[in-house]
């Protein structure tokens, strides 16, 4: 018998499977049966991302787990310099102008909004006459302190909808899937709606956090790419002893009040004092069934899956399109097709333009609104013609977790989480899933939580 087993392959369930064993508690790994994984970077996992992406990491999480991580074990090692972090701090990107080319961001903004609503590159976006309308939002005083919700209604009352429609909507269709109106403030620019208060307008509230928002946007990604880092993270668990099972898991079940029975595809079965279920958008989505035969495993897990999805694709891009941006910067808009669905169309820099595409919010944990293979390519085919650009190759598409668009969803979720861990106390579920899509929320609270259930573990803690 281990004391834990940990099912999944991502950073959350292995950042727990390490805060397990570095205390001397036996620990052994298996994968879901998850046949295809998506190469997401949002899942961050080694054999998937096969790059060097950065992922979002606003609080310094990620930061502080790949500084662990390549810390040496004992006194005068060496630091693995693989596993550094590396910052990457957002850059502005072309959107489309009034004139409908591809003009510079205007800069300092925050989720599109600008702090200089009259500058000449939002002149360019806006037109003279949207953007003099906007700079009125200097001079018009603040009637709802702090108490603004909806992100394009603000926007729209204080600097007009050009703002909403050409700065705001590509950014926020990217990042939520949702038109701004239905995304919260808070949920969007944490602090906006103080900043507003205290500026006395919306564009000085977005100048008075330039800073804080660029820090927030930075994003993270190991020296030598998350593969190093993964690579890092299973030797650390060799070390410590973490056994590494060499098929998936293929059934779970409670044997006894303290124990888990795990069975692997080839056979063997482990028991465990306790269990830790990563939930990411390629094991949530197969859950039902993965979890068939599960029993209380499936019952603990039913109430915490997400309900709330998106399509994102890449495809390479036709060279010499019309549409396609000159130089090797990014260029970001959003276009809505003949069914009404909204799309976001990411032009990424590099020789080889490849675009990135993110599709809307698609509703229910059944998945019955998930688009076919055929479908999500002719989505993405009309997105790229409205553009004027062409796909040069097949269309690569990953399901993942829409983020929370507002504090509601979010304490929700949270509250949907802590009750089921209340529930079974020697079943802990992690994981990008679990988190709104986010890596840097998954990998912060499975880390907490393995520490507080290897107290319990160790009889030291209830």
């Amino acid at each position: 018998m281990v004391d834990v087993y940990v099912i999944g392959g991502g950073l959350p369930e292995l950042s727990a499977a390490l805060e397990l064993a570095e205390v001397g508690l036996s620990v052994r790994t298996g994968d879901w049966p998850i046949e295809g994984a998506p190469a997401a970077v949002a899942r961050a996992r080694a054999e998937a991302v096969g790059g060097a992406d950065a992922l979002p990491d606003p609080d310094g999480v990620l930061r502080e787990l790949l500084q662990h991580i390549a810390a040496p074990l004992s006194q005068g090692g060496h630091v693995n310099d693989e596993v550094r972090a590396v910052s990457v701090a957002p850059n502005p990107v072309l959107l489309r102008g009034i004139k409908q080319e591809w003009v510079p961001q205007p800069v300092p903004a925050a989720l599109g909004i600008p702090a200089v609503p009259i500058s000449s590159h939002a002149v360019a976006v806006l037109g003279g006459r949207a953007a003099a309308r906007a700079y009125l939002d200097r001079v018009k005083p603040v009637l709802t302190i702090g108490k603004a919700h909806s992100l394009g209604e603000l926007v729209r009352s204080r600097l007009g909808e050009a703002v909403v429609e050409r700065l705001v909507d590509p950014f926020v269709r990217e990042r939520f899937g949702l038109a701004a109106d239905e995304v919260e403030v808070a949920a969007a620019v944490p602090g906006l709606n103080e900043a507003l208060t205290r500026a006395g307008s919306l564009s000085g509230a977005v100048l008075a956090n330039a800073d804080r928002d660029v820090a927030r946007e930075t994003a993270v990604a190991p020296v030598g790419g998350w593969p190093a880092a993964f690579a890092e993270l299973k030797q650390r668990l060799g070390l410590y002893g973490a056994q590494v099972a060499a098929a998936t898991v293929t059934a779970v079940e409670r044997t006894g009040d303290d124990v888990w029975r795990v069975e692997e595809v080839d056979g063997t079965v482990t028991e465990a004092r306790a269990l830790v279920v990563g939930v990411d958008a390629s094991s949530a989505r197969e859950a039902p069934a993965v979890l068939e035969t599960a029993g209380v495993l499936s019952e603990a897990l039913h109430d915490v899956l997400p309900t709330r999805w998106r399509m994102e694709a890449r495809v390479a891009l036709a060279a010499g399109a019309d549409g396609l941006p000159i130089g090797d910067e990014t260029a970001l808009c959003a276009v809505e097709l003949a069914d009404g669905q909204h799309w976001a169309v990411r032009v990424e820099p590099g020789g080889a333009r490849r675009a990135r595409l993110s599709g809307p919010v698609i509703e229910g944990v059944d998945l019955e609104g998930v688009p076919s293979e055929g479908q999500v390519q002719r989505s993405v085919s009309e997105a790229l013609t409205a553009v004027g650009l062409a796909a040069a190759g097949g269309v690569e598409a990953v399901l993942r977790i829409a983020p929370y668009a507002s504090i509601e969803q979010r304490e929700a979720a949270e509250r949907r989480l802590g009750a089921a861990r209340e529930a079974t106390h020697d079943l802990l579920a992690v994981g990008e899933a679990l988190h709104g899509g986010s890596t840097a929320s998954a990998v912060a609270d499975a880390r907490t939580q393995a520490v507080l259930l290897r107290r319990r573990l160790a009889g030291i803690a209830d």
